[in-house]
């Protein structure tokens, strides 16, 4: 007897990415600097590489939100936090460094959308941020863990956008 794949045996794995794709939709493609995913094999992210993302800064003055989503294996991971540093490097060698606070889960509960063995979870990491040049900037993404292989990462993808300066907004951060 011959066996078919279906499209609910398929579903089930494709399911964290077209929730990664649903969140890029939302956006204005102008607006947007960078909406990249980073997949790890085996479920696992090593802390020595950090993945190393470009961006292009057309216009000085302008604002940008950076958010990252994360696709969590619950069976594998082991913490409430999703530890992870952000360096920003400018074209002019100035190096800035952000250490966002990133919770995964509240208390034993897992945030985000379930999906599977996955949860994916979307945090806005910084609001109105200011690359202070033009140019090519580079964005180092690490696990800041002291485990050398952090079990349970899927994936995660990085989005930037620009921002409209909402000076009420800006107040409350």
């Amino acid at each position: 007897m011959k066996k078919h794949l279906s499209f609910h045996s398929l579903s089930l794995p494709l399911t964290p990415f077209l929730f990664l794709l649903l969140f890029a939709a939302c956006s204005s493609k102008s607006d947007i600097v960078i909406d990249e995913q980073r997949t790890f094999a085996n479920d696992v992210w090593n802390r020595v590489t950090p993945e190393v993302f470009e961006v292009d800064i057309v216009d000085e003055g302008d604002y940008f939100h950076i958010d990252l989503t994360v696709a969590v294996d619950t069976a594998l991971y082991r913490y409430k936090e999703f530890p992870f540093n952000l360096d920003i490097y400018t074209p002019d060698g100035t190096h800035r460094h952000l250490t966002p606070q990133f919770d995964v889960k509240n208390h034993d509960r897992w945030k985000g959308e379930a999906d599977g063995r996955y949860r994916v979870v979307t945090k806005r990491v910084q609001n109105y941020f200011y690359f202070n040049t033009p140019g090519k900037h580079r964005i180092e993404v690490q696990q800041a863990t002291s485990q050398y292989n952090l079990e349970g990462i899927h994936a995660f993808k990085l989005h930037i956008e620009k921002a409209e300066l909402d000076i009420d907004k800006l107040k409350e951060n």
